[in-house]
């Protein structure tokens, strides 16, 4: 894993109900939400948003309204279900296999209807699904899969492409930019991608040339606006070898101050026809499949590499106490908490785990918490306490 893709994620499960909301609120909501990812959308619907899937379109047309409906219903069940396998499963044959043995009838929870219309043999509509997380843990579990559901803290990407006109970021027809925004928008995976919408102010603040070189001012301004833990920058320099257009691409990952962390992915020399952005399609491709490739590898829940760990929580008051517990029955890495030894000063506590000591460390950094191994003793501590 690059070495700081530190990330987080969210919790528990919701009874099922269908409820309609009303236009101008959705209508809202939908700008507000433009730039964030696709999971901060199911937010206000599943308790555990990284098991549901936000505004399946349905436009359906069959014999008879209610036939039309049925199999414009089930499609977008169908399309929610892949949507969050293909999310918590990394490899496609694990995904393909667990969706022919399962229904997603076994796991829906929650159906949520954003807008719908019924016409004499036509329906459209956009639906919400949420998929009950705990049914979805047994089946994968059973089946002897390793899965992924933690979700990255934000992450803001900066598209900038350098030519000999000059650097930017903002380029309206430029598609290595535009094909970066539309990735972003429609990335459906657990790594929280976000980007700055265009205006003028963010054109004439976040220049091309500043981004390019790593500005630490410009960069922690960004995350700062975008509200984000790290920024990816991705560019693209284009440059000639007579008549050829020859590209090369770096991308790089800044921490919310604009300190440099990692690069990672630097390709020299691609050759790109005039028209023909394939190569650059193909590459985004490769870099969103290593980040998001390697954020699964840290955070398998792995029930067959099942282990144990002995942790010292100390705490300052009941409460504080009660808090910690809830946060580690919260974690799904974590399979059982036992309680070995309690005083008025913490406890021990013994965690069953079903993932690495990585994948621990960053289910516990969601909840604002460190664990810290001195050597003589292993604890879970606040962040604030190891700052």
């Amino acid at each position: 894993m690059h070495p700081a893709l530190i990330f987080y994620k969210f919790s528990k499960f919701i009874p099922c109900k269908i409820r309609h909301a009303n236009w101008l609120v959705i209508m809202t909501m939908i700008c507000l939400t433009a730039t964030t990812p696709a999971i901060a959308k199911m937010a206000n619907r599943c308790d555990e948003p990284v098991f549901g899937a936000a505004s399946i379109a349905i436009d359906k047309v069959a014999a008879t309204a209610a036939e039309a409906q049925k199999t414009g219903v089930d499609a977008a069940a169908q399309t929610a279900f892949h949507q969050v396998l293909n999310r918590v499963l990394l490899s496609s044959a694990d995904q393909d296999e667990f969706a022919a043995a399962h229904s997603y009838d076994a796991f829906t929870d929650f159906v949520h209807i954003i807008e719908e219309k019924n016409l004499e043999k036509r329906y459209i509509a956009r639906l919400d699904f949420c998929f009950d997380a705990e049914r979805m843990r047994t089946a994968m579990q059973n089946a002897g899969l390793q899965w992924a559901e933690l979700q990255s803290p934000p992450i803001l990407l900066l598209p900038v492409w350098k030519d000999p006109d000059g650097a930017s970021a903002w380029l309206k027809n430029n598609s290595w930019i535009a094909g970066w925004q539309d990735a972003v928008d429609h990335y459906q995976g657990l790594v929280s991608l976000r980007r700055l919408p265009h205006s003028l102010t963010h054109e004439r603040r976040f220049r091309g040339g500043d981004l390019l070189a790593g500005d630490p001012i410009k960069l922690a301004a960004a995350a700062r606006i975008a509200e984000a833990e790290q920024v990816l920058v991705v560019a693209a320099t284009l440059d000639y070898e007579g008549s050829k257009r020859v590209v090369d691409v770096e991308v790089r990952l800044f921490d919310k101050t604009g300190q440099p962390i990692t690069t990672i992915l630097s390709q020299s020399d691609i050759m790109l026809e005039k028209t023909d952005s394939k190569p650059l399609d193909a590459l985004r491709q490769t870099i969103l499949g290593r980040i998001e490739g390697s954020w699964h590898s840290a955070n398998l829940i792995n029930s067959s590499a099942a282990g144990y760990l002995l942790v010292d929580v100390p705490v300052t008051s009941v409460k504080q106490w009660s808090d910690r517990l809830a946060a580690l029955r919260q974690v799904a890495v974590i399979k059982n908490v036992t309680i070995r030894t309690l005083d008025t000063n913490g406890g021990s506590v013994l965690l069953a785990l079903v993932g690495s000591r990585e994948a621990l460390q960053n289910a516990l950094a969601s909840h604002d918490l460190l664990l810290v191994d001195t050597g003589d003793m292993i604890s879970i501590i606040a962040k604030s306490d190891g700052q």
